[in-house]
């Protein structure tokens, strides 16, 4: 090659470099003023319609009217270089409705969903309109296409639908909607239940819901049971729990007496724990299902519970020794006390230390005890061997 041709061609090089490094820092300068002074970016960038259209809403987020001659001025000339820019329709619809003309607005917001059903600013003034024409399923179908394309929307929305689903009324309906396999809605319903304390009105629609496994499988329906029991709805929580386990439903006193039936979770069936050096598990002694536990070295220690919905009247709990722990190793008991917070006990049972001893004891349940936690204890033991297992334990009326 010609060394005169080289050097220019290293040049041009160098001068196309240079050019697309000064391009590429002044679209650098004009974003950072995007975010910084809108108004600045605008006035050096006044042929970008989005950085236009951005300092007309920085102007009424910042109080000014869509009316004003300033606001109107820039998005009008964000729409003469795109007509197609749905935050500057809306501004335009906003506007129109400052001045009562609302055939003009939702003419515009239409226009707007039209263009793109991502603005959330349109979605929400089309979920106002469907709400003020009593349009439940149109307000949720524009809250699904909100909450499915705006990032911004759980925050806005979440709350307001969560205050929606305490009115009976619209269990069935929003029922429906969750039906449906949303990104969304699991992470809704865990909001409503932990965050909106809206737990009444999430079981009355999750009552109602079909697809009960995807709940299920995300562990909503433990959440909801869990909270339930926490605001003392027992009964409602051992409803949502049979709902979403129909294989546990059952008139038996106590679930799953004798321990072989792990699928039964908390709080209607077995809650085992290990704490320390104590703890519950279940076992097999000669074939038999049964539940082994551990005792503790000092101190009692709560390691098996079940939550019990007994109504009042007269009632036995007895067991069954399965394995007794080493001579001298101190017997776990039972308890049965009220489930409201400093709720009395009313029944206390020694299992007996002889493997295939049974142990009962008599108790009453009155009025004002509505549900009851079941509970075995290890005592604290010095044994060299501290453990030992359960056959059955069961409550039946007398």
């Amino acid at each position: 090659m010609d060394p005169r041709s080289n050097s220019a061609l290293r040049v041009a090089i160098a001068t196309i470099a240079a050019g697309a490094c000064v391009a590429a820092l002044w679209s650098g300068a004009v974003t950072w003023l995007d975010r910084a002074n809108p108004s600045l970016a605008a006035r050096i960038a006044p042929e970008n319609a989005r950085i236009v259209l951005t300092a007309a809403q920085a102007d009424v987020a910042a109080g000014q009217s869509p009316s004003d001659p300033g606001v109107r001025r820039l998005v009008g000339a964000a729409l003469a270089r795109d007509a197609t820019l749905p935050g500057a329709i809306e501004l335009r619809a906003l506007d129109a409705q400052g001045a009562h003309d609302d055939a003009r607005a939702a003419r515009l917001f239409e226009l707007s969903s039209a263009i793109s059903r991502r603005s959330l600013p349109t979605r929400l003034w089309l979920i106002q309109r469907a709400v003020d024409r009593g349009d439940v399923e149109g307000a949720l179908g524009d809250f699904d296409i909100a909450l499915r394309t705006s990032s911004a929307a759980p925050d806005i929305l979440f709350p307001v639908l969560a205050r929606a689903a305490t009115d009976p009324t619209l269990a069935a309906p929003i029922a429906r909607r969750l039906d449906r396999p949303e990104d969304w809605r699991i992470a809704f319903l865990h909001y409503a239940i932990t965050e909106a304390r809206a737990a009444m009105g999430v079981s009355d629609i999750m009552l109602r819901m079909r697809d009960r496994p995807a709940i299920a499988a995300a562990g909503i329906d433990q959440t909801l049971v869990g909270e339930l029991v926490v605001e003392q709805n027992f009964a409602l929580a051992r409803r949502v729990y049979d709902a979403f386990h129909p294989a546990s439903a059952s008139s038996a006193l106590v679930r799953d007496p004798d321990f072989s039936h792990p699928e039964l979770t908390f709080p209607f069936g077995w809650t085992l724990t290990e704490k320390g050096d104590a703890g519950a598990e279940r076992n097999l002694v000669e074939g038999a299902s049964s539940l082994a536990y551990q005792a503790p070295r000092v101190g009692d220690a709560q390691v098996a519970t079940q939550l019990l919905l007994l109504g009042p009247g007269a009632y036995r709990v007895s067991t069954r020794t399965a394995a007794a722990g080493d001579e001298g190793s101190a017997a776990p008991y039972w308890t049965l006390t009220c489930a409201q917070p400093g709720g009395a006990q009313i029944a206390l049972l020694d299992q007996p230390p002889a493997a295939g001893a049974t142990a009962s004891a008599d108790f009453d349940v009155v009025p004002g005890c509505p549900a009851q936690w079941l509970v075995l204890s290890v005592r604290s033991s010095d044994a060299p061997s501290r453990a030992g297992a359960i056959a059955w334990v069961d409550i039946a009326r007398r």
